[in-house]
């Protein structure tokens, strides 16, 4: 398959969704989705949409030969999926490219310049392949834990390393709130239990992450709420936490928001959080298996 023509089905796709989430009866196709980033964080805009067009129920994707190093092989007769690869190349000052997938380096004085282009390449879902059992490693497979002791913990030095002070206290300011946060602190009501404590917390760690002085004063309150309960969801989806949907969907519907640039913040700080999270785990395992 041809860039261009991949380019255009994830236009198109994107299109779609944007109007499904307009749509007051899609809910549950934006729900499908924040779902589906739970799994592939990781991965750009267009290569989400590429692999859940393409697999839906997709739970972790590798290319031929990566397979093939992990002992296990692609079965006959299925189907690759097509995603985006980065790829730097050199071209000839004045040369013509079209700009819609490539990016110019800042060093442009000289007679070539390297600039990033992206090819078509072909993944494949695990479901999809046979052979030795997935090593039980981070870099494999999503970390799962115990909320009690490791998911918790690991949140709070997520929170730390932000720069941000986390302090549990009898009474938020306010009242009503099971936690708040506000230039760079979050105060969390002590009495919480700990599965309540982790979602409250990977809420408003969002709120600090995602709603700088710029957008505080842009987003409504609504929007800012939806897109802080939909990183939490993420988060706590990801490693397979139950939790409640976002509340907020409407608002979608009815302020004035780039509903694509909220997705692309939503799942970007889920991203970062989730790989802080697993960072903190991976450290924590390594500490106990030295001791």
């Amino acid at each position: 398959m041809k860039t261009t023509e991949l380019t255009r089905i994830c236009r198109e796709y994107t299109a779609e969704l944007v109007e499904a989430v307009k749509n007051e009866k899609n809910d549950a196709r934006l729900l499908e989705y924040f779902e589906f980033c739970s799994r592939f964080h990781n991965y750009s805009f267009q290569n989400r949409i590429l692999i859940w067009l393409s697999r839906p129920d997709a739970t972790f994707v590798a290319g031929f030969k990566a397979w093939q190093k992990m002992g296990r092989f692609v079965k006959k007769g299925e189907k690759g999926i097509p995603i985006f690869a980065p790829m730097m190349i050199k071209v000839k000052k004045g040369e013509e490219w079209d700009p819609e997938f490539v990016a110019v380096t800042e060093e442009s004085s000289r007679p070539e310049d390297e600039i990033l282009r992206f090819k078509v390449v072909y993944v494949w879902d695990v479901s999809q392949t046979d052979g030795d059992p997935l090593p039980e490693n981070p870099d494999v497979m999503s970390v799962k834990g115990e909320l009690d002791g490791e998911l918790l913990p690991a949140l709070e030095e997520v929170v730390r390393a932000e720069g941000i002070g986390l302090n549990y206290v009898n009474e938020v300011l306010g009242g009503g709130a099971a936690g708040v946060s506000k230039k760079g602190r979050i105060d969390i009501l002590s009495s919480l239990d700990t599965r309540q404590r982790f979602s409250v917390l990977a809420h408003e760690l969002a709120h600090e992450m995602l709603h700088g002085p710029q957008l505080r004063r842009r987003l409504t309150k609504k929007v800012k709420e939806l897109e802080a309960e939909a990183t939490a969801y993420v988060i706590s989806r990801h490693f397979d936490l139950d939790t409640k949907a976002p509340t907020y969907l409407a608002c979608y519907r009815v302020e004035e928001v780039d509903i694509m640039a909220s997705l692309d913040r939503i799942v970007s700080t889920a991203s970062k959080i989730i790989r802080g999270i697993v960072r903190q785990q991976i450290e924590e395992s390594l500490q106990r298996k030295a001791a």
